[in-house]
């Protein structure tokens, strides 16, 4: 009797929905606006992939890793932390399962360079997708996002943005993002 009262439900219900959350994406992009006003809807696919995703895809190897690591921070020196406009931490996604760190915390020597690479490496080492279901998810998050934020509709962007879900693939930040906020973090696991 259970059994059928099961398949009832769910004929009648449909297949249960992913655990993605409405209010937890809304309040996301929100948060996004409010933070980056620059931001594309394809900032918000990049955080939101960081937070299914984790770190793994960045980590080929680590001496490459420290290497880059380092290359990066003398660039930033050379130019100054002035630059770098995102905030020192900040979780991603919705999930919120990493964080990304600001470079400038190892500037200005709040982190060391070998503190913050060793947290990038244990969350590559130890992350895996949420699910298996990115393109899925990707698809309720942009529904969500543009009901936020109307102005980030882009037909041509949205394409590319959704052949990058269906191959569970990573997108760069934008180019106005890029410009306007000067990304320069590492993902670590909370």
């Amino acid at each position: 009797m259970k059994l059928l009262f099961f398949i009832l439900l769910v004929l009648t219900t449909g297949v249960p929905r992913m655990s993605t959350s409405t209010d937890e994406v809304r309040a996301m992009c929100e948060q996004i606006v409010e933070v980056y006003p620059n931001a594309t809807l394809q900032d918000v696919y990049k955080t939101c992939y960081q937070d299914f995703f984790g770190a793994e895809h960045l980590m080929m190897d680590t001496a490459a890793a420290r290497k880059y690591l380092q290359y990066e921070l003398k660039e930033l020196r050379e130019e100054g932390i002035n630059d770098l406009k995102m905030p020192m931490r900040e979780p991603t996604g919705f999930r919120h399962r990493f964080e990304r760190i600001n470079l400038a915390l190892v500037i200005n020597g709040t982190m060391s360079e070998e503190a913050l690479l060793q947290l990038f490496i244990e969350a590559a080492k130890t992350d895996n997708a949420f699910h298996d279901q990115w393109a899925d998810e990707w698809n309720e998050i942009e529904r969500v996002a543009l009901e936020v934020q109307p102005a980030w509709q882009d037909t041509e962007l949205q394409n590319a943005l959704h052949e990058a879900a269906a191959n569970n693939q990573a997108v760069r930040h934008s180019e106005p993002f890029r410009n306007t906020y000067k990304p320069h973090y590492r993902l670590v696991k909370l």
